[in-house]
Formats: structure tokens, sequence, C-alpha cells
């Protein structure tokens, strides 16, 4: 069960996550993790083979499929989500780029082979031009990526990929300026930080735009370098057109000749050498000398020169591009088959999936787990009994999201019992916690911390929850305390902060206010942490 993603999933993935953390403001995070198990019954599990488990990028992707059906019903056939623009926007910007292409390089052709019977074209001229140059740009980007990576900056950063890039975001929405115009404003949000989501998140997604840019300019060197051959070959076919070489520089015909047949040696080995390059005897011919004029040159000896142009082009410019162009499309698939899926909102979105929810009416298949709490409410007027069944997985490997290490302020760490935060951790986020490490209020004593965690999980850090009081905002120094726990444990590494409200007699954990819970989200959303989550450890029901 595999399914190779491309840039279209991404975007839509991120538009549904960004409705769903609307949705869980409107009507809590019951609301998503019921609609997400209820999908899971109805609509995925039913197409899994009997006795196999669910691969994580499958699942996300079935997930993804349902709904975007649901999104286009919802809209009645007319949904516009942001992989179908994308899609859109990238086919008309290649389809731009090969019309600007074939018109530069056919109308530079044509300026370059222009030949009113008195001046042959010059060799040098357009060689220099049409090969010397491009064979140049084509050494400088390795040169230049080599640099970049060495200096340890962002392909990202650079000019020309930020300028395309650009110019790619604002023509977003004008390829469906018409549904646009009908569109909510609400919806238009949507669609717009959706893409930026994926644009911006570097930590998450990399350089995921960069390669289709790349295979832009790539497309753009193919479609000129063809106009340019198509030039010079209907020249050739249609006119009477006369090459030659010249030069201040007392250059000998035997040195040009050496030259010319070191250029030839890609193709010289493959073709005839009357096809591969001129002869000395027709270099020497060709040559021109200002004050003498061309009528003493021999026109075999001028029209050997093309064949020569046209393989160098081949050759130096055209082949090149061909050859970046596959390897690109290859490696663009296999930098996108090895995004990881295993950022915050994806292992929430598989703990909402395979995890057990209370349910109404609970189905056969999920009979045979173990209830802690079964309630019957019976409804007035009504013969309908709903039984309200509560499943908490004894085991490590009930947990989806596998296990992790909790940190505790010191004033909460006496009262906050391991069994008893475990099981709000399996239900909420899908981790079972194995132990709790002690964090002083002020987060002063980060060394030894650091290194508990380091002597706990050997090397990297395992996902980590930080246990924090709601009610309290975060303040300067819980901001410097996460920036040096993700340089220690890396950007990959899963952080939960877990808000609880303000303990009462019975009990250490209690709702977080969604007063309050909006306030840490919006504060920390500012440090752009794919990895990190903000969310209640107790439900609100």
């Amino acid at each position: 069960m595999k399914h190779r993603w491309d840039i279209p999933d991404f975007l839509d993935l991120e538009y549904f996550f960004l409705k769903d953390r609307k949705l869980a403001e409107m009507e809590g995070e019951n609301a998503l993790r019921d609609r997400d198990r209820s999908l899971y019954l109805e609509e995925i599990e039913p197409t899994l083979v009997a006795g196999s488990k669910p691969n994580r990028k499958w699942l996300i992707h079935r997930w993804l499929q349902v709904r975007r059906r649901r999104e286009n019903q919802d809209q009645e056939g007319q949904a516009l989500l942001p992989g179908k623009m994308w899609q859109e926007l990238y086919g008309l910007s290649g389809l731009i780029f090969s019309f600007f292409a074939l018109t530069s390089g056919t109308g530079l052709a044509y300026s370059f082979l222009a030949y009113s019977g008195k001046q042959p074209v010059n060799v040098s001229s357009f060689f220099l031009f049409f090969v010397c140059t491009q064979t140049l740009i084509l050494f400088l980007m390795p040169a230049a990526w080599i640099y970049r990576k060495t200096c340890g900056l962002d392909l990202r950063s650079s000019l020309l990929p930020a300028l395309v890039n650009t110019a790619l975001t604002g023509m977003f929405f004008k390829i469906g300026k018409y549904s646009l115009k009908s569109m909510q404003p609400e919806r238009k949000e949507q669609l717009t930080a959706a893409f930026a989501i994926v644009r911006t998140r570097g930590k998450g997604y990399g350089s995921i735009f960069i390669w289709p840019l790349f295979l832009l300019f790539q497309l753009f060197g193919i479609v000129f370098n063809l106009g340019v051959l198509g030039s010079v070959l209907l020249k050739v076919t249609g006119t009477d057109l006369a090459f030659g070489w010249q030069s201040t520089i007392q250059l000998s015909s035997q040195f040009v000749f050496n030259l010319v047949q070191w250029i030839a040696t890609p193709w010289s080995w493959l073709l005839p050498a009357s096809i591969s390059y001129p002869d000395p005897a027709q270099i020497e011919g060709s040559r021109m000398i200002l004050k003498e004029g061309i009528y003493r040159l021999a026109s075999d000896d001028l029209t050997s020169w093309w064949p020569f142009l046209c393989l160098s082009v081949f050759s130096y410019c055209l082949l090149p591009r061909i050859l970046l162009f596959v390897t690109g499309t290859v490696a663009r698939k296999r930098y996108l088959a090895r995004i990881s899926l295993s950022r915050a909102d994806h292992n929430q979105l598989i703990h909402h999936l395979l995890t057990p929810r209370l349910e109404t009416g609970i189905r056969d298949r999920e009979q045979n787990l173990s209830p802690v709490d079964n309630k019957d409410v019976v409804q007035n007027n009504s013969a309908v009994v709903a039984k309200k069944e509560t499943v908490q997985p004894p085991k490590n490997e009930n947990a989806v999201n596998g296990i992790l290490t909790a940190l505790i302020p010191d004033e909460l760490f006496d009262d906050c019992e391991l069994q008893e935060l475990g099981h709000y951790c399996r239900q909420v986020f899908g981790y079972q916690v194995i132990n709790k490490i002690k964090i002083n209020e002020q987060h002063g004593d980060n060394l030894t911390l650091f290194r508990q965690l380091c002597k706990t999980s050997g090397p990297g850090c395992p996902p980590l929850l930080i246990l924090q009081e709601a009610w309290q905002p975060p303040i300067q120094e819980t901001f410097r305390f996460l920036d040096e726990l993700r340089a220690t444990c890396g950007h990959e590494c899963h952080i939960i902060i877990a808000l609880i409200g303000k303990p009462n007699p019975e009990t250490l954990f209690t709702p977080a206010s969604s007063h309050d819970l909006q306030i840490w989200q919006l504060k920390t959303a500012a440090l752009g942490d794919p990895n990190l989550q903000i969310n209640s450890l107790v439900d609100h029901s």
C-alpha cells in the first residue's frame, strides 16, 4: 500500500490541517477526533487488506483522498483546492517558459544568421554567444551550489529562485480568478495560508519548490536550444548561407583546426570527420580578411561550418539540459518520497484515526476492547440506548505514536502521577509516557536536563512532553528554553506542550480554558516550529 506523494498532495494536506485547526477552535478537539475516527471506520478500514497493517503515508494519503471527495461534495463539485491550483499554475508556467524560450532562441539565432551576401556569418561570434555562454552557465550552477553548501547558505535564499518563486506566488490566484470572485473571504485566506505554509515551512518540507523551479529552468534551456537549432537548420535549408571566421589576433589555420577538433571530441568518434568538423583546407578557405572580401572564398569552404555549429549546440547545450531535466525529475520524485510525515500534525492525525474514541453505538469490531467506564444514558421519548465506552490501552504498543519523556516543572512534579499522566497522554496525543524528568520553574538548570535526556535516550532525543499550567502565559524564559531544547534535540524531535488548568483539591489534571489555549498557540506560532504542538492535556467533555 504505497502512494507517490507530490506537491499538490502536500498543499491540500496543509489546507485541511488549517481547516481542522479552525474547527478545533470552534468545536473543540473532540469534534476532530470523533470525525477522523468515524472516517477511518467507515471509509478507510474497509479498504485495508485483511490482516495488513496500514502504512503511515498510505493512511494519511487515503484520509486526504476522502477529505478531497467530501470537500468537492460540499462545494457541489466546484471545490478549488490549493493542489489543483498549483497544478494549473505549474502547467501554465511551463507553457509561458516554453513560449519565451522558443521566441528568444529563434529570434537571437535569426539575428546572428542574418546574411546579405556580402559578409558571412561569423562563426566565432555565434559559437561564443550560443555555446560558450551556456556552457559557462552550466559550469557555474554546480559551483554555486557547492559554494552555498560550504557556506551553509540555503538554496531557497538565492536570488534567481527567489524572484521566480515570487512571480509564481503572484500568479497563484490569477489562475482561478473567476472562481475566486465568488469565493468567501475566509476560504481565500485558507487557500493562501496553505500555500504559504508549505512554501515557508523549510523544517518540515525543505526545498519542496526548488525542484519544480529547477525543472522549469531546464525546460527553458531545452526549448531555447531547440529554437536555435531549428533556426540554423531552417536558414541552411531555405537560403544560401555562408559561414566564415576572422580574428585580429594572428591565429594560424592549424591552431584553429586543432581547437575545432578538440571541441568536436564528444561526437567525432560517432560521425565521419567530413561532417564532424571542417578540415584544415576548409578552415583556411573560410578565413575572412576584411580588405579582400569574400569573393575569393569557395562556397564549399563557407558551408562547411554549419554541421559543426549544430553539433556543438546539441552536445554542449541541448543534451546537458535534457540530462539535467531527466535527472531533476528523478531526484524530485526521490526527494518527495523521502519527506517524513512524522510532524506534529501528522502524528496527531494518525492518533485520531487509529485510536478508539468515545462513541454512541459502538461498532461490533471495537467491542472486544476493554472498557473502563460504561454509562447508559436513556434519551427521553426514545428507546435508543447510547453506550459510552472509554478504552484505556494497558500496553505500550497500543500508543500509536510510540513513547515519550515528560518534562514536569518542580512545583507540579510531586503531584503528577505517572500513570494518570500516561492515561491522558495516550488519550489525547497517542503516546505512552515512559518516564518523567523534573525541570525548575525558571528553566535555569538546562545543562543537567539535557544531559539526562541524552543519557536516557541515547543518540538524539525521544518525543518530549512539557507540562505547563495554561493560566500562566509563556514568557521569554519559556521561549529561550524551547530554543535550547530544539537545538539539543534537533528539528525532527516532536515536542508537545501539554496545558492544564488550575488544579483543584481532587486532581492536578483539569482542562485548560480555550482562552488560555489560544494565547499559548498564538504566541508559540511565532517560533515557526512545525514539530511543536500545543494542546490541552484534558478534554473539556
